[in-house]
Order: C-alpha cells, then sequence, then structure tokens
C-alpha cells in the first residue's frame, strides 16, 4: 500500500508541477513580462545573427534542394488561378484607383530622373532600337504595313488608279470593280509591290534605324517625355474600363499555365540552382546581420516590429486556447520523463 500510495503522491506532485510551470510559461509570454521577453529573444537572436555565418547554418545543397521542392517541384491545386484572379479583379476595381492620379504615386521629379537615365544610357538605347528593327516580327509587320499602304493607295475609290487619265471612265464607279474590268491586274499589282517591299525592306528599317539614333538625342527625348507627361499625370490610375473580370481571369490562367511549363523545362532548374549557387559564392561567408542589413533590417526594426506585432499574436493565440496548447505539449513530456521521476525519487530519499 505504501508504494501505491508513493506512486500516486509522485503523480500529484508531478501534475501540480506541471500545472505551476505551464501558468508560470503562459504569464512569461503576455503583459511586461512577455514584452521583456521579446526584447531578450530579439538581443539574443541578434546578438547570434552578428556572429554566425550564412554558410555555418545551412548548406548551399540543402538551399538548393530546398529551392527546387518549393519553386519546380511543389504542385499548384487549381484552385490557385481562380483565388489570383478574383483578388486582382476586386483590386482593379477599388474606388481609390479611380481617385488616385498618375502624379500621386509618381511625381515629376522621379519621371525626370527616369528620362534622364534613359537618356544616358545610350549604347543600350542603340542596341534596344537595333534589336527591335532586326526583329523578324516587326519585319514581317512593317512589310504588311507597308503593303497594305501602298495597296489601298493604289486601289482605293481616290488612289493612284483613278488618278491615271482614262483609266476613271473606263472603270467608272467604285474602284473595286478592278478586277472584273482588268482581269488579273490586281493579282501582279499584288506580287510587284510584295516583291518590291520583299527586296527593300532590310535598306528601309536601316534607314529607319539609323534615323531613330539621330532623331533621339537629348532635346527630342526631352520633348516626347514632357508631352507624354503632360498628357497622362492626371490621369487616374483605374484601368478597369480596359480590362474586364472575364479577361483578367484568362490573363490569369494563361500565366499559370506559362510558369507551369516553365518549372518543366530544364532551363528554370539551371537558373535556380546557379542563383541559389552564386549567393553562397559572394554571401555565405557573410554573418547572418550583414544579410539582413542588405534588405534593410536591422537590431532596431526587428525589436520594434517585435514588439509591435508580438502582443497581438500572443493574445490572439492565448484566446484561441493556442497559446496553452503548445506550452503545454512542449512542457508536459518532461513531467512523464523517467529522468524527472527518478529526480523526485531521489528528492524524496534525501528529504
Amino acid at each position: 500500500m505504501d508504494g501505491m500510495s508513493d506512486s500516486s503522491e509522485s503523480k500529484r506532485m508531478a501534475r501540480a508541477l506541471l500545472e505551476a510551470h505551464v501558468a508560470f510559461e503562459l504569464a512569461q509570454w503576455q503583459g511586461k513580462s512577455g514584452a521583456k521577453r521579446m526584447r531578450q529573444l530579439v538581443d539574443t537572436v541578434w546578438q547570434w545573427a552578428g556572429e554566425t555565418q550564412l554558410s555555418s547554418v545551412v548548406s548551399v545543397d540543402t538551399v538548393r534542394g530546398a529551392a527546387e521542392r518549393l519553386a519546380l517541384d511543389m504542385a499548384l491545386p487549381d484552385v490557385l488561378a481562380g483565388v489570383i484572379g478574383a483578388i486582382a479583379d476586386e483590386l482593379i476595381r477599388l474606388e481609390t484607383n479611380r481617385d488616385t492620379q498618375i502624379q500621386d504615386v509618381v511625381d515629376q521629379a522621379l519621371f525626370d530622373d527616369g528620362v534622364a537615365l534613359f537618356i544616358e544610357l545610350e549604347e543600350l538605347r542603340a542596341r534596344l532600337i537595333k534589336r527591335l528593327l532586326d526583329s523578324p516580327v516587326y519585319t514581317a509587320l512593317a512589310g504588311d504595313v507597308l503593303y497594305q499602304g501602298i495597296k489601298d493607295y493604289i486601289f482605293a475609290d481616290s488612289g493612284a488608279i483613278n488618278s491615271i487619265p482614262g483609266v476613271s471612265k473606263l472603270l467608272k464607279g467604285s474602284s473595286s470593280a478592278v478586277s472584273k474590268r482588268l482581269p488579273g491586274l490586281e493579282a501582279q499589282v499584288e506580287r510587284r509591290v510584295k516583291a518590291y517591299i520583299e527586296n527593300n525592306t532590310a535598306k528601309t528599317l536601316a534607314r529607319s534605324e539609323q534615323y531613330l539614333l539621330d532623331s533621339l538625342d537629348a532635346e527630342r527625348i526631352r520633348s516626347i517625355a514632357d508631352e507624354i507627361w503632360e498628357a497622362v499625370h492626371d490621369k487616374p490610375l483605374s484601368i478597369e474600363d480596359v480590362v474586364d473580370s472575364n479577361e483578367i481571369q484568362k490573363l490569369v490562367d494563361y500565366g499559370l499555365r506559362i510558369w507551369q511549363e516553365l518549372r518543366q523545362t530544364e532551363y528554370v532548374g539551371v537558373m535556380v540552382d546557379e542563383a541559389v549557387q552564386r549567393y553562397f559564392t559572394h554571401h555565405g561567408e557573410q554573418t547572418l546581420a550583414e544579410l539582413m542589413a542588405h534588405v534593410g533590417i536591422d537590431r532596431d526594426l526587428l525589436l520594434a516590429e517585435a514588439q509591435t506585432l508580438g502582443p497581438e499574436i500572443v493574445a490572439g493565440l492565448s484566446e484561441t486556447g493556442l497559446l496553452e496548447q503548445l506550452v503545454r505539449d512542449q512542457l508536459e513530456p518532461f513531467y512523464q520523463f523517467d529522468a524527472f521521476k527518478d529526480a523526485m525519487k531521489s528528492a524524496d530519499t534525501k528529504a
């Protein structure tokens, strides 16, 4: 009986100690004690971060593996597109977009600085113009525009055909009758015009390239930029009259399809691996505090955010019962641990 009594007493004592420990921990996370603990945690973490290098905490291979899993392998749920589309649509329809002008979010000084940068990057501007004009897409577009313009000039009701003496009497009426009255004429003109354009497109684009390079000097760029700013600075940010909800959702769906396809390519995997590898090469030997400083985080900012967000988060956890559950789950196994029971027996023996 004495053994059973001792066992029951030990369990009762263990339960009482557990409850006291839980109550202590809960109190330490709230009120003034919670604020003090938060400061101590930030100071401890920041001191550790100032002494600890990135490469000593995690290896490049571990980070590469995590990046690959998250960026390339993690499945995207079917509902994701709908969630993104709905949020994007609601943001576009906000009243603030109609009330806010472009100059309210981008002031003229910032716009002028961008213009100055564009002027300064003269070599980049030249390369972009060359790439654009050398593009097969642009070449095809330019050729089609030239062809349609020449064709319309020749065959339009007030065009070149009607201005030729005698032809206007021959056609008598709309020049749409050309193909009926002069079979094959339009087809011959089309072949000749297209052949001419194909033979001369390269020369035309070369002249266009040089013209753009010569004409886009600093003065001209500033003049164009001033006209653009004058035209748009007081316009609202709203684009709801440009794109509707259905179009937004289709764009989101297509964007996610592109990302899904990209994730399956070897190219994206190589880029992810190389990005991680190069980051570690450049920054692996820097401390965590130095790395956080790269994005503007210092000890004071960390403490301010902890003191602002911490109490509210702790209060929410406490009100929902999760804080106590987390504390209890952390402490309870210790009071059931054999080492604790042995310590209790040893204390009873010495007593």
